[in-house]
């Protein structure tokens, strides 16, 4: 999973963490192949016609919390919520729509602060959810804590995407265990923000989130503690930087701190 991908599509923001839209997308750059059946709430995110977009993760059975930036201008009554999908390209799962997106009343734009939004579905899905972090939950942000990312974004440059390579496109669920760090680490991605919290490579081995992972989840403690908001925009390996919305900081904006820990 490598992290930012230009949005291919009308209305959206133009370096956003969405996968572009010629090619299949996959997951993330490094890491490992994972499945939903370990991560039953991982939720695919894909236009109306199929394409790979963003990530989410079901937080009830009616509710998929992603990033804000995913949803820009855009209608998304004609999105495809996927749960149960391993594979893109297979049909297995269940898919469901939008009803509405409720976003964080503070957003402030792809790569701003509170980058996060809650999808309603128009019918629940039959997976395990997952819960949010809550302010409580501060130990699980250590920095040098390890947290899991996951997506379906894609693992190479868009050079070896536009030259067919497979492996650099990707269909399949992916995780990786990057190490948190305060958001001064974070290169090219670097701020004074409060409320988002980079993820870096554990070792020599890149690993980053990558276009089609915006909006997916940043797993410690068994809970969601980061949406991907922002990162390697090229996906190339000496950019390995993955920048997240803090989800202890906008849960209460979203309406989240009402729901059961």
């Amino acid at each position: 999973m490598k992290a930012l991908v230009r949005l291919a599509v009308a209305g959206m923001a133009a370096a956003g963490l969405v996968v572009t839209l010629s090619g299949s997308a996959s997951a993330v750059l490094g890491g490992k192949p994972a499945t939903t059946d370990t991560y039953p709430y991982l939720i695919a995110i894909e236009t109306p016609d199929h394409q790979e977009l963003c990530t989410g993760a079901l937080i009830a059975p009616a509710k998929v919390l992603s990033a804000a930036h995913c949803f820009d201008a855009m209608d998304v009554t004609g999105l495809r919520f996927i749960g149960g999908r391993t594979d893109l390209g297979t049909t297995k799962g269940q898919v469901r729509h939008a009803v509405k997106v409720k976003v964080h009343p503070d957003y402030q734009g792809f790569a701003g602060d509170y980058d996060a939004a809650v999808v309603t579905l128009d019918r629940a899905l039959p997976y395990r959810t997952v819960p949010v972090a809550r302010p409580a939950d501060s130990a699980l942000y250590g920095y040098g804590r390890p947290a899991t990312v996951l997506g379906w974004g894609r693992t190479g440059t868009e050079t070896a995407v536009a030259n067919s390579d497979a492996a650099a496109a990707g269909r399949r669920l992916k995780e990786a265990t990057l190490k948190l760090a305060p958001m001064s680490d974070c290169g090219p991605w670097s701020s004074t923000s409060a409320v988002k919290i980079c993820g870096l490579p554990r070792s020599a081995v890149p690993e980053s989130v990558c276009a089609g992972d915006s909006g997916g989840p940043l797993i410690a403690g068994g809970r969601v503690i980061g949406i991907v908001s922002s990162g390697n925009k090229y996906c190339t390996p000496d950019n390995a930087y993955s920048t997240f919305s803090r989800v202890s900081s906008v849960a209460a904006g979203l309406g989240l701190l009402t729901r059961s820990p």
